[in-house]
């Protein structure tokens, strides 16, 4: 092993048994300011070195005596996942290729290796592995980091400190060319965070969305990679589709738990491979368009059932953003109403209302199956009817009633046993103490709203107060 003069923290370590081959790639990297080099030609001593050195990228040679490069990937990736390898070899074989590809080598190049090749390769594999120390460092430390680009979440309305943490992640993955995966319950805002996320990665190439739910294999097959004339019958012109459209951009793919099996397997490949085949084509064609999918399904539970593959959840799980429901940041519903508002004024023409205070502790409360979407129809409709003063509240009471009374506990914004399980430990309280502690819960709540406090307990209001002056 022979390690490089007045290096502290080595970044590229080079595993070659050859060192006039892994002098000359010290030189080239050198060349382009990348002087953080280790050079090892031991292939024994290989996990030794990454256990006690901090390295970013990782250049293998496939052929070494002792221990063969093919026989340390599989090791490196399992012990060192974090670490792209790009694996050099003097065999210019195709099923090579593949199969370290397979294993998860970052890239895979011939010898004698092209510098431009070999510079935008390291340069990349570098790229990546500062996005991933980046997202660690955001999942692990104070929540102080600022945004870089706090403009481009203009439409994302939030004072929220869980979106905060969430905006930075999506600042750290959005150069990156991995598959993101957005999931949260619907209505949560999974297309506009797509969009951010393409905003960010700066792309020059355009953000096309599909939905993909229930497109069948050939549907699929024509929606995203088009037809060529005469693929069959009524295929009277050539046409591109939408992966093509998306060149140099972004593929969003909407509602991705619902995709059938066999778009699964071509999406797959399409991932891993970076082709596809357009109808109607014998070779395949290259694309360099990222792919965000989104879902609101549990794909964990799809895979159990066995209609959902496992490979593809993890090519595209390589980045995920999951959206917190709207009742768990409650803190952005008056921003949120202040937004809908303003926006629905201008809409229809109408000057935009005084709220009553009343109004974000009702909604404060509420359940909010449908989330932000929800909260959008709610204002819609109440300016609908507005007419001028203060914005009613009889809108949103009756609306929130209509669902209490037409959908589950859930629905109403009450569950036994999960994000607020009743439970208590030693005595086992009477049902005066039960009644005395939940009207004491509403109240506070409701911000000491007797009306908002009866409709939480689903009793009157004339009997809440005479249940408070009978003590």
């Amino acid at each position: 092993m022979n390690q490089k003069p007045n290096v502290v923290s080595p970044s590229i370590l080079i595993v070659d048994d050859d060192l006039v081959a892994s002098e000359l790639y010290v030189t080239i990297l050198g060349a382009y300011d990348m002087k953080n080099t280790l050079v090892c030609d031991d292939s024994r001593q290989v996990m030794d070195v990454l256990g006690g050195n901090q390295v970013s990228v990782l250049l293998l040679d496939l052929n070494m005596p002792y221990v063969s490069g093919q026989e340390l990937l599989p090791e490196i990736i399992s012990q060192f996942p974090e670490i792209p390898v790009i694996v050099l070899t003097g065999e210019d074989r195709v099923d090579t290729a593949v199969e370290c590809m397979k294993i998860g080598a970052f890239d895979y190049m011939t010898k004698p290796v092209d510098e431009n090749r070999l510079i935008t390769a390291v340069n990349h594999a570098l790229k990546i592995r500062e996005l991933q120390d980046e997202v660690h460092i955001l999942s692990t430390g104070d929540g102080l980091h600022k945004l870089k680009n706090p403009d481009a979440f203009a439409e994302i309305v939030s004072v929220s400190p869980q979106m905060k943490k969430l905006f930075r992640y999506m600042e750290a993955v959005a150069e990156s060319p991995k598959a993101v995966l957005i999931t949260g319950e619907s209505g949560t805002g999974k297309e506009l965070v797509a969009r951010v996320i393409h905003r960010l990665s700066q792309k020059s190439g355009a953000f096309v969305p599909v939905n993909v739910s229930g497109l069948d294999d050939t549907m699929f097959s024509d929606t995203l990679f088009g037809h060529r004339r005469g693929a069959f019958t009524g295929a009277d012109t050539n046409r591109p589709g939408l992966i093509e459209q998306a060149a140099g951009g972004t593929l969003f793919l909407d509602e991705i738990g619902d995709m059938e099996m066999g778009p699964q397997v071509k999406l797959l490949r399409l991932l891993q491979e970076r082709e596809y085949y357009p109808l109607g084509v014998d070779l395949p064609q290259r694309s360099n368009a990222r792919i965000i999918a989104a879902t609101n399904a549990d794909l964990n539970v799809r895979q159990r059932e066995g209609r959902f593959r496992k490979d593809l959840y993890y090519r595209l799980m390589a980045h995920h953003v999951h959206l917190p429901p709207l009742r768990q940041r409650a803190d952005d519903i008056p921003s949120l109403v202040d937004h809908f508002l303003d926006e629905t004024a201008a809409t229809l023409n109408k000057k935009r209302p005084t709220v009553p205070k009343e109004l974000y502790t009702l909604l404060v409360n509420y359940h909010f199956p449908g989330n932000i979407r929800e909260l959008q129809s709610m204002i819609y409709d109440a300016m609908s009817r507005h007419e001028g003063g203060i914005l009613s509240l009889s809108v949103f009471r009756n609306y929130i009633a209509e669902q209490s009374d037409s959908s589950s506990a859930e629905s109403a914004g009450f569950q036994l046993g999960a994000e607020q399980p009743l439970a208590w430990s030693g005595r086992f309280p009477t049902l005066k103490e039960v009644e005395e502690f939940l009207v004491a819960e509403a109240l506070e709540k409701s911000s000491g709203n007797q009306s908002i406090a009866a409709r939480m307990l689903g009793v009157a209001q004339s009997t809440l107060s005479r249940k408070l002056k009978n003590g």
